[in-house]
């Protein structure tokens, strides 16, 4: 799916010394797969996710992406790439103020030429009903909850059906028990998807449910060792058979 390899970023400061973001970074991330990468702010999380959803290029190092090398691609490449098979799930969710919970859902398929506007709607449906919000599909995003604002936004990144997720801390704007029933979600719509889902946290409840886990300080990516239960006040809940129902009627909202 991804690979990175021997793969560094640096910024040149105003003072002409040089930063060193990211330091020999060495990364594969399989279909399927659930990657969480672990760490404190400013240690590159936001650089490794941008190199990865193809947002930008290393300084050194190769990035590819379903086994391409990403380098000799323009800038346009890229950006087709980007928004065939990547979705992006952000913290603070990044809605459309002024679009329906659907509208917000349709808007990456407005770039996939060749899909009908019914099919769009019926696509966006669709998403909606496997998040739990098909009945809250008209209402604007100042009407809903933060856990069903981050649940549509969810949608709005896999309505596209993309190869890769990433969610940049997708519980950070959420109270506990929402981020936990919102982040088992996730886990559960990308692994029916056959998406590989990787998740930037600093929370080590919201790792304990990848498959593998890494931690990045200051540049360096090392393998990282989870409990099995971090914290059981804290645990994110199992989404439940019939979701769609469930949520429709107020759980996890």
């Amino acid at each position: 799916m991804v690979s990175l390899t021997g793969v560094t970023r640096t910024v040149r400061l105003p003072d002409d010394q040089e930063l060193h973001i990211l330091k020999g970074v060495d990364l594969a991330v399989h279909a399927g797969d659930h990657t969480a990468i672990i760490g404190r702010s400013g240690g590159g999380k936001s650089t490794l996710l941008n190199l990865i959803g193809l947002l930008d290029l290393p300084s050194s190092g190769e990035v590819r992406f379903l086994g391409e090398p990403v380098a000799h691609l323009s800038s346009n490449a890229r950006a087709r790439l980007r928004g065939s098979s990547v979705g992006f799930v952000f913290q603070q969710f990044n809605l459309l103020p002024g679009r329906s919970a659907l509208d917000n859902v349709i808007t990456p398929l407005l770039y996939a030429r060749g899909t009908a506007f019914w099919r769009r709607r019926e696509l966006a449906m669709e998403m909606l009903d496997r998040v739990g919000l098909s009945a809250r599909a008209d209402v604007m995003p100042n009407m809903l909850s933060g856990g069903e604002q981050q649940r549509v936004a969810i949608a709005r990144a896999l309505v596209r059906k993309p190869r890769l997720i990433l969610a940049d801390e997708p519980t950070g704007a959420l109270d506990v028990e929402t981020g936990q029933t919102v982040m088992a979600l996730l886990d559960t719509v990308a692994t029916e998807s056959g998406s590989a889902l990787l998740t930037i946290t600093h929370d080590v409840n919201v790792a304990a449910l990848a498959s593998a886990c890494y931690r990045l300080e200051s540049g360096v990516l090392t393998g990282a060792e989870i409990p099995a239960h971090p914290d059981p006040e804290g645990m994110a809940p199992t989404v439940p058979a019939g979701f769609s129902a469930a949520a429709s009627a107020g759980v996890a909202s």
